[in-house]
């Protein structure tokens, strides 16, 4: 046995299967590769650009002498199985009962390998055709080398710097931490993290190596141990690439074959849970191999600057329902006070008007919150920012503010011209503050189409791309405007070389890769050619009507089992959740106050309201969805109504998803109040 691939899965069937679809290819060069290498003749290693297509039936496995492959799912009660046992059969499938992490789970297969060669590959991977065979020819070749990495781009075709990496020694994890290595890309000293200063296309000795593919000598791993088990995600392959070094072996960068490493969007990134383990992890190996008495002061600053990436973090996530509309509140409040004495000292001067002081602090506190609740519920909070949607918010809480005013007595009816000036000046104040936070907090960077609309094209067969064609007819906002081949056929577009030309004057902001035609080493090179020009790739894979890409699976309707079926909820749907988790946090809490004996014991918790105000924590939502955690399962609701399906509750969830939170979902939440056996009161 020369290879041993171990997978770990969580959640991503889709990805899963289009991995071990590009695997399989690159199994099958692998073995007729290795078959010409025995006979003495020397393979050439070119990739065909016509791929036989398979059917479930014929995939067997090419070379199981060769090559085993492990899949190890951390519980993801997904169909994930079902995929790779109908699909991959060669594949060996372990199933655990609980989330081991990445190390743990990688063990377990490892442990059980009878390869040569230890290969550790992510879910959520594409490989080249001749990946394995160019990864073990560059081993065979030197057998000093005890660990080998390649070159990886993301869902966009952009090179990852975490392809090649230095020892996070506590100066380079300061430099990362700071920022300074982004200032200074390729500086050998501040970029040392990514090792900036080397040329990402030329194979390189490095310290690190990435464990999204990582290549590990099995004797060398039986010297220094398989992965340490102490780090639940993040710093694992930094650990094990360290040990491989003290070794005395070196670890290889190879930029002869590139995979496609489809990443965690940024807004996963900002989040406590990623700093608390990413940056947790380096630390953790920074303590552990570099002496404390030493690097003191580095460690020290390392520690202030992972708690303020913690306290950034948080403040990204909460000035979108917090931070910010509370300087929102703040400003207004400001600008109406100084409007009230602008209006007494210059407007109403003549007249000698001087504005009570309930006016003051009792009316204007009303107008302001009037304004900002107004704007969370319009969305101009949301991200992408969109100024329409302020405008909106505070041209319908002016109405409403008028409105009730109009139905005030005489007493109380101060002034229409502080309310109008008022909402100008505000509105005002809030585009201004908005700007701002975009650009110094968000750090935002629009990822919608240029043109209004989704511009897309195909690279393939104009057969095989009509399955395209049809997944995307469902998705609004899409327009396909034909198809690319290698050669221009008649009804295409142009042909491969002429990409320069078509996305120029094109501009189309997604192509859709066909697997099934061509090879994923040439479809691989496209996304890189077309790096920076489209903002967006998607595979289509044989075997599989389903278009995968960075952050978006496309299944068809009514035939998706998978978790990734779910769309993301739209904004409405999200900012009628928000204002039911608000509004049941602030019951909880009064109730918690008056009433707290007659809780349920689960609920007597005064953390509890917090949770649910800043959405830590949900009142309702699907359980399955893997989204934040849950009081009650939205789920719930459908199975009362009769609904025992699985497939008719998701087509329930996705209907709710695409929109605001029906009358329904505000009665069931208010329900939970009630007497039932999963309410909130303690039975009698």
């Amino acid at each position: 046995m020369e290879i041993s691939v171990v997978i770990v899965n969580y959640k991503v069937p889709a990805y899963l299967y289009l991995a071990l679809e590009s695997l399989q290819r690159s199994v099958d060069y692998f073995a007729m590769a290795y078959a010409q290498r025995t006979t003495g003749v020397p393979p050439e290693v070119v990739v065909p650009t016509g791929i036989p297509r398979r059917t479930s039936s014929s995939r067997q496995h090419p070379a199981p002498d060769l090559v085993e492959v492990f899949v190890v799912d951390n519980h993801s009660g997904d169909n994930s199985e079902q995929l790779v046992t109908t699909h991959f059969p060669w594949v060996r499938w372990i199933g655990s009962e609980k989330n081991l992490g990445f190390s743990k789970a990688n063990n377990l297969a490892l442990k059980q390998s009878k390869g040569r060669y230890a290969v550790l590959q992510n879910p959520d991977t594409v490989l080249s055709e001749d990946t394995l065979w160019l990864c073990w020819s560059a081993m065979e070749e030197d057998p000093n080398v005890g660990g080998l990495g390649v070159r990886m781009l993301d869902g966009r075709g952009i090179f990852l710097k975490e392809s090649k990496r230095g020892f996070p020694d506590p100066a380079a994890a300061l430099y990362k931490l700071t920022g300074l290595s982004s200032l200074f890309p390729h500086h050998p000293r501040w970029s040392a993290y990514h090792l900036g200063h080397l040329n990402h296309r030329e194979n390189h000795r490095v310290s690190v190596l990435a464990g999204a593919f990582m290549w590990v000598r099995s004797s060398v791993a039986a010297q220094i141990g398989w992965l340490d088990e102490r780090y639940f995600m993040y710093g694992e392959d930094i650990d094990w690439s360290y040990r491989i070094v003290q070794a005395g072996y070196t670890n290889l960068y190879l930029a002869q074959t590139s995979i496609v490493h489809f990443k965690g969007e940024s807004t996963q990134k900002q989040s406590m849970r990623y700093v608390r383990l990413f940056y947790g992890a380096m630390m953790t190996f920074s303590e552990r191999y570099y002496d404390r008495t030493r690097f003191f002061w580095l460690h020290l600053l390392l520690r202030a600057g992972i708690a303020g990436r913690a306290f950034l973090a948080l403040l990204r996530r909460w000035s979108e329902w917090f931070f910010h509309p509370l300087l929102d509140a703040a400003g207004f409040g400001f600008i109406m006070l100084w409007l009230t004495r602008f209006w007494e000292q210059s407007v109403k001067t003549n007249e000698g008007l001087v504005y009570p002081d309930e006016f003051r602090y009792r009316v204007l506190p009303v107008y302001v919150l009037i304004w900002v609740l107004s704007s969370v519920l319009n969305g101009a909070y949301e991200k992408p920012y969109r100024p329409h949607r302020l405008i909106r918010g505070i041209l319908t809480g002016s109405l409403l503010i008028g409105f009730v005013y109009a139905f005030l007595p005489s007493e109380w009816r101060f002034s229409r011209g502080i309310i109008l000036a008022g909402a100008l000046l505000c509105l005002l104040f809030s585009l201004v503050l908005k700007g701002l936070v975009k650009t110094l907090l968000w750090g935002e960077k629009s990822q919608s189409p240029q043109h209004g609309e989704g511009r897309v094209v195909g690279y393939g067969q104009e057969s095989s791309l009509e399955v395209a064609r049809k997944l995307l007819q469902g998705q609004a906002g899409r327009r396909w405007l034909g198809s690319v081949s290698p050669q221009a056929n008649q009804g295409t577009l142009a042909s491969a070389k002429q990409w320069p030309e078509l996305v120029k004057f094109l501009q189309p902001d997604e192509v859709i890769l066909d697997t099934r035609t061509l090879s994923y080493k040439e479809l691989i090179g496209t996304m890189e050619g077309l790096s920076g020009q489209v903002s967006s790739f998607k595979f289509l894979p044989e075997g599989l009507d389903v278009l995968i890409g960075a952050g978006e699976v496309c299944w068809p309707e009514g035939e998706s089992p998978g978790l990734e079926a779910l769309p993301l909820p739209t904004a409405s749907y999200r900012r009628g959740m928000r204002a039911i988790n608000l509004g049941t946090g602030v019951l909880l809490f009064v109730l918690q106050a008056v009433g707290r004996p007659w809780l349920r014991k689960e609920f007597r918790s005064w953390a509890l309201p917090w949770q649910l105000m800043v959405s830590r924590l949900q009142w309702l939502s699907y359980r399955d969805s893997g989204e934040a955690p849950s009081v009650f399962d939205l789920g719930a609701l459908p199975r009362r109504s009769g609904l025992d399906s699985d497939h008719a509750i998701r087509t329930w969830v996705r209907l709710q998803y695409a929109g605001s939170p029906t009358w329904e979902l505000w009665v069931y939440a208010l329900g939970r109040f009630g007497r039932g056996k999963d309410s909130v009161w303690s039975r009698p």
